[in-house]
């Protein structure tokens, strides 16, 4: 395992309980107490969680806290990559898509070349990438700026993109569970990405195989919402549940997973 995706896992772990101690993290993660020190002090040094004598605790707000896009853009950086070229492929000329936030529908919009496209988005990274493309019309929502992740939220964000149609949105995901669904680490994107999916003819989410059989905070959708999986691999138990529900799945990786 990464470090990145190791302290992704932690705080996932002291999230959901609270509280953690250095012989408890060390032992569930299978790495010596020197490491789990270190990955402890990384994630309170971003204020994510708070380091205590001999372990952490979860911030106040620490069920509904994001992780920051640095953390998120660092990890499994190939599959990311890999799944925004293929998913590229599936805009056609004069569409209008919406672009979820995040850093694998970043490198969507890095890979799109088709002709007239008009992209709506609430991440201003997304919206940065696109501004030197003259075959691309970037449409950003209002809202407020979370820092971490360069993404607008709010009220103003949701009635935003309840207004509108398009032909595709391109939705991303904190995690996915064949029983519970789609989920989203923080209670004020689910509304967002609800009204991104109900302005669509098409969904299609794009996720690495790091999300699959796991739930964070905020239940979003069920997988029988979406369209279309664009993923790097799945297991064969998942690529059955997702065809089960009626989702196409698009795998970028060759290779099979057991």
């Amino acid at each position: 395992m990464f470090q990145i995706e190791r302290q992704e896992q932690i705080l996932e772990y002291i999230n959901q309980t609270q509280k953690a101690n250095t012989a408890e993290l060390a032992q569930k993660f299978n790495v010596s107490k020197v490491t789990i020190r270190r990955d402890i002090e990384a994630l309170a040094a971003s204020g994510l969680i708070v380091k205590t004598h001999g372990g952490a605790v979860a911030t106040n707000t620490s069920l509904i806290h994001e992780i920051p896009y640095s953390y998120k853009a660092e990890r499994n950086q190939s599959a990311k990559k890999s799944i925004g070229i293929a998913a590229a492929r599936y805009i056609n000329d004069g569409d209008i898509i919406i672009l979820d936030s995040g850093s694998t529908t970043l490198e969507i919009a890095k890979n799109i070349t088709q002709k007239n496209i008009t992209v709506v988005t609430d991440d201003i990274k997304i919206a940065m990438e696109l501004s030197g493309k003259p075959n691309v019309t970037a449409i950003v929502c209002g809202g407020t700026l979370s820092d971490p992740v360069y993404t607008l939220t709010g009220n103003v964000a949701v009635d935003f993109f309840s207004r509108l149609h398009v032909n595709k949105t391109f939705l991303g995901c904190d995690a996915v569970d064949l029983d519970f669904g789609i989920s989203n680490r923080t209670y004020g994107e689910v509304d967002i990405k609800t009204a991104m999916i109900k302005a669509a003819d098409e969904i299609i989410m794009v996720t690495d195989n790091s999300k699959l059989d796991r739930k964070v905070f905020c239940y979003l959708c069920d997988i029988s919402a979406i369209n279309k999986l664009i993923i790097n691999q799945i297991d064969e138990r998942n690529r059955r549940g997702f065809i089960e529900k009626g989702v196409e799945i698009i795998t970028t990786d060759s290779t099979p997973m057991e």
